[in-house]
């Protein structure tokens, strides 16, 4: 298993008679996005999540600059447009079994925050996906910033991209991620595009050790090295042993030093695999393997 597959909000027409009426009421809708300071505790973090959820506009969270919000319970579901300005504050589990932040057809901007000690093993939304994060039901991801690490997951050890959700990371560090199944770092069966972040000590028990993709992934200006796949794709599985397929583009980065049972650079199962200015080298046992992977040697 990789692949894991909102509500609609009805336009409502205001008659002409009626629409001086209750124009202040649209007014007041449309002017409802807030900028909300969070202070340094989980209750606070909760509740501002839930406020944010509880209107259709975009609202900021701004965190608590440095502060370290530790975790006994799931935070709620993102299900609207919602910014987190992390500051550099942590957002860890401290007890219990849980992913720290759930993407359930809502849209979520992280920045500058560090996410650790997820588990998915044990959350109530997609139980295993995503130790540190997941986007399911269409939802979309845009992380900036950020370091995500030793987190834990069945499929994705850091995110988890289900089919028709989409995410896209840049300047960030994955470090120390494990999965039981595939993706130490990343899993994606949906849209994923990484620019200028780096993935080094992830582990996957059975493929893609930083990244294990069967959708499709853009990666730019990277660094995938020092990861570990048990099985095969120590760095990159475009495809997985049981789930064939995914295209991924790897423009002007690098791919070295992982190691897998087979393939410790690239593992590609019956999808495509384009490098663009990018250097698959010193993976062992080999850089590359399963279907062709143009321009890979060895």
């Amino acid at each position: 298993m990789l692949t894991r597959k909102t509500p609609s909000r009805a336009a409502q027409v205001l008659g002409m008679g009626i629409a001086a009426t209750l124009a202040p009421v649209a007014l007041a809708s449309s002017a409802s996005a807030a900028t909300l300071p969070v202070a340094c505790s989980e209750t606070a973090l909760q509740t501002a999540i839930n406020t944010a959820n509880s209107t259709p506009s975009s609202d900021t969270l701004n965190l608590a600059p440095g502060c370290t919000y530790q975790l006994t319970t799931e935070l709620p579901a993102i299900t609207s447009p919602i910014v987190i300005n992390g500051s550099g504050s942590t957002i860890t589990r401290v007890s219990g079994t849980f992913r720290l932040l759930t993407v359930s057809g809502g849209n979520l901007t992280l920045r500058t925050a560090i996410l650790t000690n997820g588990d998915a093993t044990g959350s109530s939304v997609q139980n295993g996906a995503g130790g540190a994060i997941v986007v399911t039901g269409n939802g979309t991801l845009n992380v900036t910033s950020s370091v995500i690490r030793h987190n834990h997951a069945n499929f994705g050890g850091g995110i988890s991209v289900f089919s028709g959700s989409q995410a896209r990371v840049g300047a960030s560090v994955f470090t120390g991620n494990t999965a039981a199944n595939n993706g130490g770092g990343i899993v994606s069966d949906g849209t994923l595009t990484v620019n200028s972040s780096q993935f080094s000590r992830n582990t996957a028990n059975i493929a893609g050790g930083a990244v294990a993709n069967i959708g499709t992934l853009t990666l730019n200006s990277s660094n995938i090295t020092n990861n570990t796949a048990l099985s095969v794709g120590g760095g990159l599985a475009n495809g997985v042993p049981n789930a064939p397929g995914g295209t991924s583009t790897v423009t002007t980065s690098n791919i070295s030093n992982n190691t897998a049972g087979n393939a410790g650079g690239i593992y590609n199962n019956g999808g495509t695999v384009t490098l663009r200015l990018s250097l698959v080298a010193r993976n062992s046992p080999n850089n590359c393997a399963g279907n062709p992977v143009p321009g890979c040697v060895g």
